[in-house]
């Protein structure tokens, strides 16, 4: 038995305070069967454990107690301070076996892209997401880059946007947890998110579906104009559709032969429709299995690869209404 890495097959959402509410949700998605790309978490405790094997504590400590949450640019700089303290750290010999070991299980040949993200949660309390707040590294490969990769996320629980955040949310430093996630990169087609309410209006009987070319990330970072679809949960049916004018898109740096770029999209795609009904009803009828799953409803992060769907995200919708 791992002491600091699980597989998804090893969790579920009653592990979110090792494992954080996404790898946890991931775990309990890929043990009810849904097409999870595979991966696994570095556990929650083990940034403690490295903090504590390079004496960082008193270092960090002394950072913090200088805050001035007044002042953005000095925040930048501070955290920016911590973040260089974690990352230039020596990861402990029994932690980097473990997860060099579960990178080689992951791709034995060394040449598949994973994508490494953060899976958050915080200590003693039942919050397990915060949304947008950490870092994702997309398209990475080899274990040296996973592993650097992993340091750079355990290090951006403290970007500033992270750190306000805590702050406002009157959250101890110390109460923050992550697990970062390595996990088979989907070179997607397609991508978006669909919500298994209606985010805007609060009716549950409803389901809504943003999409556009290439990885999810234009999506949920609301930088791309895209495609929507409203669909009426019983019967199951597409009840509104509008095909926007898709003029940027993320995807494979081809240049640097890592990583993700923005780009335009092609002319001929633009005004091109990214789901086919049949595809629209299948996110559907997939959704309304996950939500059963997790008995609320659901914030789904999923892509299309070459017609296959995948499901890389579920937590629940935040802003809904009583």
């Amino acid at each position: 038995m791992r002491r600091f890495v699980k597989s998804f097959k090893e969790m579920g959402n009653k592990d979110f305070q090792e494992a954080g509410g996404k790898a946890s949700n991931l775990g309990e998605l890929t043990q009810a069967g849904f097409n999870v790309p595979p991966g696994f978490c570095v556990t929650s405790d083990s940034l403690s454990y490295l903090i504590d094997q390079n004496d960082l504590r008193p270092k960090i400590a002394a950072i913090a107690a200088q805050f001035d949450y007044e002042d953005y640019g000095r925040m930048e700089t501070q955290t920016g301070e911590i973040r260089d303290l974690i990352s230039g750290s020596q990861i402990p010999e029994d932690l980097i076996s473990e997860i060099r070991g579960a990178v080689s299980e992951l791709d034995p040949q060394g040449d598949t892209f994973v994508a490494v993200r953060s899976s958050v949660a915080v200590k003693g309390s039942s919050i397990s997401s915060f949304p947008g707040m950490m870092d994702t590294y997309h398209y990475i490969k080899g274990e040296d880059e996973i592993v650097k990769h992993i340091k750079m996320c355990w290090a951006s629980l403290w970007t500033s946007r992270a750190t306000l955040n805590r702050h406002h949310k009157k959250i101890d430093h110390e109460q923050g947890l992550i697990a970062p996630i390595v996990q088979k990169m989907v070179n997607s087609d397609v991508a978006g998110v669909l919500f298994t309410a209606n985010p805007i209006t609060s009716v549950r009987d409803e389901m809504v579906i943003e999409s556009n070319w290439g990885l999810g990330e234009s999506v949920v970072s609301g930088k791309s104009m895209n495609d929507f679809f409203l669909l009426n949960k019983s019967p199951l049916a597409v009840k509104n559709k509008k095909v926007s004018k898709k003029t940027l898109m993320v995807c494979y740096d081809t240049e640097k032969g890592c990583g993700r770029k923005e780009m335009s999209v092609d002319p001929q795609m633009m005004d091109a429709p990214t789901l086919s009904d049949e595809m629209v009803l299948s996110l559907g009828e997939t959704g309304l299995k996950i939500e059963t799953v997790f008995g609320f409803p659901q914030d789904i992060e999923w892509a299309y690869e070459q017609g296959e769907l995948f499901i890389l995200q579920s937590r629940n919708i935040r802003t809904l209404k009583a």
